[in-house]
């Protein structure tokens, strides 16, 4: 490129519209200006309308960490309405809902923050293992009482732990327990080598779950890993086992996992997700004593939210490098 070419481009962003919400805008505002300094701004601004008129402008999303659960119909429901919108960055891994079809089907293009979650939601998975495993629920209860109570536990590096799916969360899950002195067990469609634990193949899950004094679940939810986790699952697990989902919800049948919990065949669960979201205040799941629900909150952190949001400033930066795609339709 020559002065004379480099003096007649456009400066970067110009023509874009991005739309994000009033906290990426204070926490990361200046960085977009600095990567796109012609680039145009639509916020949401608390869960207040967004005219009409700008959402038509808009080109670009970041669709943050944020903006969820409270305020992701007000985000979403505007990129859903915006007829130039080409690219959206979701904070999220998961693509399962049905929004992202959308999104396909008008020719949008969506990039995921895969791996941005991970260090967050392994550090949950382990500290529903080490809870359980060290007896934190009856400890807390004594306490509650004001009973001094010593009790018999184990340590974490005593046990085999499964781990259904090896992709950037089951593979920091592995690192972690393995660090702590555990066996650790992945099972994966192919291992490729590289998998910080002992690997199997998922014609192998079957065995490991014989095998295993703790499973947890790290597996995106497919039309394959839809229930995959049933009754005969748990029944082939170890009595007093302990298990532990951070994938989806709907992998695992959630009756059949209430039964194996009532009946004292498990040991014990750590549940971040589940099959309907809110959990209905009438789930048995709420008064299990060796149960410990957090809601869908493994990745809400600091740690998590930055991380989504370098990875947006590299991919926005990239998309601004690259031709503009008009979707294929409109909303």
């Amino acid at each position: 490129m020559t002065l004379s070419d480099a003096a007649s481009s456009p400066p970067v962003g110009a023509g874009e519209v991005l739309f994000i919400t009033d906290t990426v805008w204070e926490r990361r505002g200046a960085e977009i200006m600095a990567i796109a300094p012609a680039i145009d701004i639509v916020r949401l601004e608390g869960r207040a309308p967004v005219a009409d008129g700008d959402v038509a402008r808009i080109t670009l999303a970041y669709f943050s960490n944020d903006a969820w659960p409270d305020r992701t119909g007000d985000f979403l429901g505007v990129c859903l309405a915006a007829p130039q919108l080409r690219w959206v960055q979701s904070f999220s891994a998961g693509s399962d809902h049905p929004v992202f079809t959308r999104f396909a089907e008008r020719g949008i293009r969506v990039d995921f923050g895969i791996g941005t979650s991970a260090a967050s939601i392994a550090q949950t998975a382990l500290l529903y293992l080490l809870a359980l495993v060290r007896d934190l629920p009856e400890f807390a209860a004594s306490q509650r009482s004001h009973r001094w109570e010593p009790r018999h536990t184990r340590d974490l590096g005593d046990l085999t732990i499964g781990v259904l799916g090896l992709g950037s969360i089951g593979s920091e899950v592995a690192r972690l327990a393995t660090a702590l002195g555990a066996r650790v067990i992945g099972v994966r469609r192919s291992p490729i080598g590289d998998e910080p634990c002992e690997t199997w193949t998922d014609d192998r899950r079957d065995e490991m779950l014989a095998i295993a004094d703790a499973v947890v679940v790290c597996t995106p939810l497919t039309d394959a890993t839809r229930k995959s986790i049933g009754a005969a699952e748990f029944a082939r697990m170890k009595p007093g086992a302990i298990f532990v989902n951070v994938g989806r919800g709907e992998c695992v049948d959630e009756e059949a996992l209430i039964a194996a919990l009532a009946s004292g065949h498990l040991g014990g669960a750590g549940l971040d997700v589940f099959v309907t979201e809110p959990l209905p205040a009438d789930s048995p799941l709420w008064d299990m004593p060796r149960v410990i629900i957090t809601p869908h909150a493994s990745g809400i952190t600091d740690r998590t939210a930055r991380s989504a949001e370098d990875l947006f400033l590299r991919n926005l930066a990239q998309t601004l490098a690259s031709p503009v795609v008009p979707p294929a339709t409109g909303p």
